[in-house]
């Protein structure tokens, strides 16, 4: 079983709540994918580009947060060569929204409560636990709630929705965009 908040944020939303978390929280960020075993860490998961855009840190719009790094494990997959970070870890998923220029898709902040080892429901740390709940109060806490979309939104992907901007929440299997 899992929690998860949805929220669309711009990566300028996406840096400024992270810079909270770990402010408030002692969080740090670390890149989902890697082609090596070391996890790598990072202060924002978007950085401004020479066009001064803002990019993902890594090879996509997915990192994890944690507090002890030590406490996410890692998978290897040999195609396509990456290391990832296992979802039964004591992190919390932090997927980025998408952004185009024109469409701003969902992301989401999720973790797990409990999975399965050796045919047995085991739960994580309490303390992991706490921290996860104290991230969500935060983290919604920092955004703004909308009814009409169901979901948290940040600061300048509000002020990107108000001025005509799209909101989508998703892809389906046949690449049809289903908007919100």
């Amino acid at each position: 079983m899992g929690r998860q908040v949805r929220f669309y944020v711009l990566p300028s939303d996406a840096n400024a709540l992270v810079d909270r978390l770990r402010s408030r929280l002692g969080t740090k960020v670390l890149v989902d994918y890697s082609p090596e075993y070391e996890l790598f860490e990072v202060e924002a998961p978007y950085r401004e580009t020479s066009s001064e855009t803002l990019e993902p840190v890594g090879t996509s719009n997915r990192f994890y947060l944690a507090t002890e790094p030590s406490r996410l494990f890692r998978k290897f997959y040999p195609k396509p060569n990456w290391w990832v970070v296992d979802s039964d870890s004591e992190g919390i998923e932090f997927e980025g929204c998408t952004f185009d220029g024109i469409t701003l898709f969902e992301g989401r902040l999720w973790y797990r409560i409990d999975f399965v080892r050796d045919l047995q429901l085991v739960s994580k740390g309490v303390d992991f636990l706490k921290w996860a709940e104290a991230v969500y109060r935060c983290a919604k806490q920092f955004l703004r709630y909308v009814r009409g979309i169901d979901a948290y939104v940040g600061e300048d992907a509000f002020r990107f929705y108000q001025n005509g901007g799209k909101f989508d929440s998703s892809i389906s299997p046949g690449g049809k965009v289903i908007q919100v």
